[in-house]
């Protein structure tokens, strides 16, 4: 293996471990620093640029970055889907023949591996990897970029990647998936402030982002308005239809439920939620859809609570 493809491995586990400190949210602040690597501090990316090969690196780049900005307060996919549902990624600049288009267009030639930091929200990001630029369009100043499986990360004498056996337009369309969810979920936590909406609970951990309007429903779109900050045990009683939310925003516990005697976490957990009122978004916008929430009563009701 050349130095470059080491240096590249290296990144991948590191980036591996964040993701699992991180519960696939990582912080800027964590992934600038870099990793030590045969004495040196090897940085994974640039803040003020896009595409990055640290100095340790003679050829191609080791990542790209897609920001997301401060402005606005609703969910933008704006990750240019290409017409064979791959991301469509723009070159730094108006040159194709500059350095970091370049680095870009040799990651291309050689078909080697990369990391690309896709922001979530403004200072977190998503890290796909592997990798690789499948399109390098001069004229369009932009490239198409696939995800690839563990599949590829291997170690040819030649330094450079397998052939996946799995196609990559399927790991691709996984990964905006994952995409999607992660980017929700940061939406939704960021909107109540990191607190669970019927308990107050504050630990991130035990926080997930709830549809009201389940997502395999047409309107259930990924949007601040249709989700609902709730811990582990409240998103599943929501979804099991144990607990309701009706439109002025009143919880409701099933009758099923009240009428259980057990210990202290049923009682405070569940039961000493009834007839409370949730915890609201600062922002008016950001409020659940009264609608969906009728909606969603609605169904809590037919099925006895």
């Amino acid at each position: 293996m050349d130095r470059d493809h080491q240096i590249r491995l290296a990144a991948f586990s590191h980036c591996a471990q964040l993701l699992r400190t991180h519960a696939g949210a990582v912080p800027w602040a964590a992934i600038q620093p870099g990793f030590r690597f045969e004495g040196e501090q090897v940085y994974l990316g640039s803040t003020p640029r896009g595409i990055h090969r640290p100095v340790q690196m003679q050829r191609g780049i080791l990542s790209i970055k897609t920001t997301k900005p401060k402005l606005g307060r609703t969910a933008r996919y704006d990750d240019a889907l290409s017409d064979d549902g791959y991301f469509s990624y723009a070159f730094q600049g108006t040159d194709p023949g500059n350095r970091d288009n370049r680095a870009l267009r040799e990651t291309f030639e050689d078909q080697t591996p990369f990391l690309y930091f896709y922001g979530l929200v403004p200072g977190i990001y998503e890290i796909l990897f592997p990798c690789y630029v499948t399109v390098w369009d001069a004229s369009a100043l932009r490239c198409t970029v696939a995800v690839g499986s563990a599949y590829d990360i291997a170690a040819p004498a030649d330094g450079r990647m397998v052939q996946p056996p799995i196609d990559r337009r399927y790991t691709t369309v996984e990964a905006k998936v994952r995409l999607h969810q992660a980017e929700f979920r940061e939406l939704v936590l960021g909107a109540y402030d990191r607190r669970c909406a019927v308990s107050g609970l504050p630990l991130p951990d035990l926080l997930e982002a709830a549809h009201i309007i389940p997502d395999r429903d047409v309107r259930g779109r990924p949007e601040i308005s249709n989700g609902l900050c709730l811990s582990t045990i409240h998103h599943r009683a929501y979804d099991a239809n144990l607990l309701g939310i009706d439109p002025d925003g009143r919880i409701h516990v099933a009758e099923a439920v009240l009428a259980q005697h057990d210990g202290p976490t049923l009682e405070a957990a569940l039961k000493g939620m009834h007839g409370r009122q949730i915890r609201l978004p600062r922002y008016v916008e950001d409020r659940p859809n009264r609608d969906f929430l009728a909606e969603r009563y609605a169904g809590f009701c037919t099925a006895g609570g």
